[in-house]
């Protein structure tokens, strides 16, 4: 039975790696331009290897910011980038429910940023991977004892191939890496391992640091008496012999695909595949303004037919033969004309070209034009949510499953009394649970169109407001100052709970009424005082 399930997993592994052969040859072609350290990167110069076709840095530093702006715009380090909030609308004001929400995503984002959890080290390179090749890959594995409840590992699209169920989810995944004997021992149990593998262990020139190939193998259960959602199998590829059978509750490997072009593939139409032609267009007008450069600083000598000397041409040399009798040069530099900054020109259109395919031109912050209205803000961040939004939704789809898988972690760890969670409310628990918002910078340009359209409804209420005041009863100011504050990244910690609020404006109009009291009390007494002197006058007079 081990054998049959080894050989299946190869031959779907070999299947699905030779169906995507096209997008290898194109990820080959991208990483020698822009990632030439990539494992995509197999045509290597003999004399300069792997960075032997980059002739050009620009595109290597466009990706590396691209990623980097990714990164910032979906999971900015230090910020909540997402929060939780109850299902059921109305217990959003609840302070029971708030308090429990909150304090669950705050252990959430503590175990996720614990040092030994590799967030930030996986998912730094898997978006760079997102904007050359469109496939970021992060596998997310359950940890037992004292550590972070999970571990992340960046996972290379070199070492994955992959398909997808009918709603465009990952939930087949073959992984293909290598491992030393050392390595499998420790993670399988030298009992499980291979009878050649168990030779390099046993050899004491090798000391197990020999490499085989293992696949790891994840797909929809095939029994369906497991009580797992998925199927988890490790082999040994070059000894065809299972590693370790198991279950998974959740797809442990997270991916997604950018811009996906290819409806029989799960793969997608990258930036770095789009700057492929501006980044060889680059590299070509870069070679030109070289050589016109060159020309012009060290140009070819002309000489006559007179000329018998040997040309040296070091600075201070003697040349004999260069004048005749007369007095006459007889070389000198050959003018050749052209101009060397049509060259350079070219070389920076090009260069913009692919600044733009990677969205550098829309990453661009605002905040480096402090002097902006709050209105010129918002419609600055409703056009880049308009044209940044579409591509990289699907990155939040990613993040979604990713803290779903963390969420379903946490909860049976807690139940198992390995670590402590605060008490779901009842209140929350009967109506539906929590759910899960995006609290990024991507989801503050989506909120940002919203917001922007309330200010110009309201700004349109206020002219009207100038012919009859009574219609800005029809306006819920409070809400529309949430909405405006939410789409500025304002957290919900800066804004009072609606109690306060109420308890606050009644204190407010109770001062009010005091104080108008207190003027008609002083108004009445300047009355009476005014008058004293003329009801003196009566009393006199009766």
């Amino acid at each position: 039975m081990s054998d049959s399930i080894a050989n299946d997993v190869i031959v779907r592994e070999n299947t699905m790696r030779s169906d995507r052969v096209e997008f290898d040859a194109m990820w080959a072609e991208i990483a020698g331009l822009i990632d030439p350290l990539s494992t995509f990167n197999t045509n290597c110069d003999p004399e300069r290897g792997r960075l032997g076709r980059v002739f050009n840095s620009r595109p290597v530093l466009a990706l590396e910011r691209a990623a980097s702006a990714a990164t910032s715009l979906l999971i900015p380090s230090g910020d909540m980038w997402h929060g939780l909030k109850p299902v059921d609308e109305d217990l959003v004001g609840n302070k029971e429910v708030s308090d429990y929400v909150d304090t669950y995503r705050n252990r959430l984002f503590s175990w996720r940023y614990d040092s030994k959890a590799g967030f930030q080290s996986a998912f730094g390179p898997a978006y760079r991977e997102m904007m050359a090749y469109g496939v970021p890959c992060v596998h997310i594995e359950e940890r037992f004892g004292g550590d972070a409840p999970f571990l992340y590992r960046f996972i290379p699209l070199s070492q994955v191939v992959f398909s997808t169920d009918a709603a465009g989810i990952e939930d087949t995944v073959f992984r293909k890496y290598p491992m030393t004997a050392k390595q499998m021992a420790q993670q399988f149990g030298e009992s499980k391992l291979a009878e050649p593998v168990k030779k390099v262990l046993e050899d004491p020139k090798l000391r197990g640091e020999k490499h085989f190939t293992v696949i790891h193998a994840v797909y929809p259960r095939t029994s369906d008496k497991s009580r797992f959602a998925f199927d988890d199998v490790y082999i040994d590829a070059d000894n065809k012999k299972v590693l370790r059978e198991g279950g998974a509750f959740e797809m442990a490997y997270m991916m997604s695909s950018f811009g996906r072009v290819d409806p029989k593939l799960p793969y997608g139409y990258s930036p770095g595949l789009r700057a492929v032609a501006d980044i060889k267009g680059a590299n070509h007008a870069k070679r030109l303004f070289l050589r016109a450069a060159e020309k012009i600083i060290d140009p070819p000598i002309g000489v006559s037919d007179d000329y018998e000397g040997v040309a040296n041409l070091n600075a201070g040399s003697l040349m004999r033969g260069a004048f005749n009798s007369r007095g006459q040069q007889l070389m000198g530099p050959i003018g050749l004309g052209g101009n060397p900054n049509l060259g350079n020109d070219t070389f920076e259109m090009f260069t913009n070209d692919v600044n733009a395919s990677f969205y550098l031109d829309l990453f661009a912050a605002i905040l480096n034009k402090p002097s902006m209205t709050a209105t010129e803000v918002l419609s600055i961040m409703e056009e880049r949510a308009n044209l940044l939004s579409p591509p990289f939704e699907q990155q939040e789809g990613m993040l979604g499953r990713c803290i779903a898988r963390e969420i379903s972690i946490i909860n049976r760890k807690a139940e198992n009394g390995e670590i402590d969670l605060p008490v779901m409310p009842d209140v929350l628990r009967d109506n539906g649970g929590i759910d899960l918002e995006f609290t990024s910078p991507l989801s503050q340009l989506r909120r940002a169109k919203q917001a922007n359209a309330n200010m110009q409804a309201i700004r349109a209420v206020g002219e009207i407001a100038q012919l009859d005041p009574g219609v800005l009863d029809t306006v819920d100011f409070d809400e529309a100052a949430y909405q405006v504050g939410k789409s500025f990244g304002g957290t919900s910690t800066i804004w009072r709970d609606e109690k306060q609020v109420e308890q606050i404006r009644a204190a407010r109009a109770e001062q009010e009424q005091q104080a108008q009291q207190q003027a008609q009390q002083a108004q009445q007494v300047e009355q009476v005082a005014k008058m004293a002197p003329a009801m003196k006058m009566m009393n006199e007079g009766a």
